[in-house]
């Protein structure tokens, strides 16, 4: 019998198996696919790490858990895992980001923060050009993770655990004796069990009622164009609130080219089992008309496109918690689109959970509880 058992060794489940590993338990962990792989959330090439967007909320110490977790595996892996490229967190002063919230208050004089009017963007960075009226921070201190090479780095961390790769789990059950889980390729035991199977977690859980919607969204790859080409690469990475199109994220180009997609696409919910994976000719057209008003020029031919899962919880918090029927069941759920750049520090607290040590950061911010 192991100690504990994993299902999903994505980006949380990865972490949840390296630090249960590291602090010397026997571990068995289980994924459909071998990470890192494109089918679930924790794919396609680049995620933003940055802190003004939680200031004054329960993220600003998750943050910079987190960057410190990450630059020393960074440090151990040998692997470049994140380079600072600094951020842009754009929108209408009226909007979703800035009105009545703390973020405009993180420009201070002992801050690196920039607050930049849409003339000044334009002019420091001229291939964008918001709408007057439009409010920035500057974040140069914010980083890009290399995502895939974080997901390997950290699977190599776990690499003392039993990974078993392209082995779909059925189904678990509990006795008073542990946990048992049932495979297509047989019966494992271990004491307690951590679930973080991302848009796989439904089926997973049938008799607990989550308000999870699993949405499909698309990421798209542009060959960088234009007289700018050369600069893109340097930063910053941009998440644009717009008035009526919705969140818009960009990234330096990587050599699969530059990244840019919405966040948050409504009207598409799906399932792991239905979603469409395949990307419609036209479905970039909107990203394109983006691109086409605010950084014209940009963006060349579409390189590649690639189907990503977010799974949202009604707040956009996470769950990160015991199961109510079964304390020996320890779950992550909920990453609604914003959960990888914390996988370490969230890993840690999965584990913190799964051996009862007292938890490294209060997790009463993802407690099932709020939906019950």
């Amino acid at each position: 019998m192991h100690d504990f058992a994993v299902i999903g060794l994505g980006a949380i489940g990865s972490a949840t198996a390296a630090e249960l590993v590291r602090r010397g338990h026997s571990v068995v962990g289980f994924d459909r696919y071998t990470p890192p792989h494109t089918m679930g959330s924790a794919h396609s090439d680049t995620r933003m790490i940055r802190e003004a967007w939680y200031q004054g909320s329960p993220y600003v110490p998750l943050v910079h858990d987190a960057c410190r977790r990450w630059k020393n595996l960074e440090r151990s892996s040998g692997r470049t895992l994140l380079r600072t490229a600094g951020a842009l967190m754009m929108g209408p002063e009226d909007g979703r980001a800035f009105a009545g919230s703390p973020l405009r208050g993180v420009v201070r004089p002992d801050t690196d923060y920039v607050l930049l009017s849409a003339e000044e963007v334009a002019e420091r960075f001229p291939w964008l050009r918001p709408d007057p009226g439009t409010v920035t921070i500057y974040e140069p201190g914010a980083a890009i993770l290399s995502l895939e090479a974080c997901i390997e780095a950290t699977l190599e961390a776990a690499a003392g655990a039993d990974l078993r790769f392209d082995e779909p789990v059925l189904e678990w059950s509990t006795s008073a004796s542990g946990v048992r889980v049932r495979t297509e390729r047989g019966d494992y035991a271990a004491r307690r069990l951590a679930i973080a199977a991302g848009a796989w977690t439904p089926q997973l859980l049938p008799g607990l009622s989550l308000p999870l919607e699993v949405e499909r969204t698309v990421q798209y790859w542009f060959e960088p164009a234009g007289v700018h080409a050369d600069v893109l690469a340097e930063g910053p990475a941009w998440v644009w609130e717009l008035e009526r199109e919705g969140t818009w994220y960009g990234f330096p180009p990587t050599a699969r080219g530059l990244k840019a997609g919405m966040h948050f696409q409504a009207g598409r919910r799906t399932d792991a089992e239905r979603v469409v994976r395949e990307v419609g000719a036209s479905e970039a057209d909107d990203l394109r008309r983006l691109f086409g008003r605010y950084a014209p020029g940009v963006a060349g031919a579409l390189a590649h496109a690639s189907v990503c899962l977010y799974t949202n919880t009604p707040d956009e918090d996470f769950i990160l918690d015991r199961h109510p029927g079964h304390p020996e069941v320890v779950l992550f759920a909920g990453g609604s689109g914003h959960a990888f750049k914390f996988a370490p520090v969230l890993g840690s607290l999965m584990a913190d959970r799964l051996t009862e040590e007292p938890p490294s950061r209060d997790p009463a911010l993802f407690s099932i509880d709020r939906f019950r």
